[in-house]
C-alpha cells in the first residue's frame, strides 16, 4: 500500500497528520488493525467509521475514503509513526 503524509494545523498550535492511502478503508482494514493489536470502538463502526486505538494512537477515518487521521496519545511519536506507517503499508 502506498501512503502519503499530510500534515495539517490542528487546535493550539499542534499539528495533526493524515495518512492518505491508495485503497479505501474497509472492513478488511479495520479487522488488520485489530489484528495487530487495536482495539475497535463498535458504535462508530455501525456509523461507518472506522474508530481504532491502542497505547499509542487513535486512528479515525469514515469507511470507503482513503484518508487515516493519526492522533498521537504520547509526547514524542515520530518513531511509532513511522513504525505504523510501515504496518500500514503491508496491508
Amino acid at each position: 500500500m502506498k501512503i502519503e503524509r499530510i500534515s495539517i494545523q490542528s487546535c493550539c498550535g499542534k499539528k495533526a497528520l493524515i495518512f492518505k492511502i491508495d485503497q479505501p478503508l474497509s472492513k478488511d482494514t479495520l479487522a488488520f488493525l485489530i489484528k495487530n493489536g487495536f482495539k475497535e470502538t463498535e458504535h462508530f463502526t455501525k456509523a461507518g467509521i472506522l474508530y481504532v486505538d491502542n497505547i499509542d494512537f487513535v486512528i479515525t477515518g469514515p469507511i470507503g475514503a482513503n484518508k487515516l487521521q493519526i492522533k498521537c496519545k504520547v509526547g514524542d511519536c515520530e518513531q511509532k509513526i513511522n513504525n505504523l506507517e510501515k504496518l500500514l503499508s503491508t496491508l
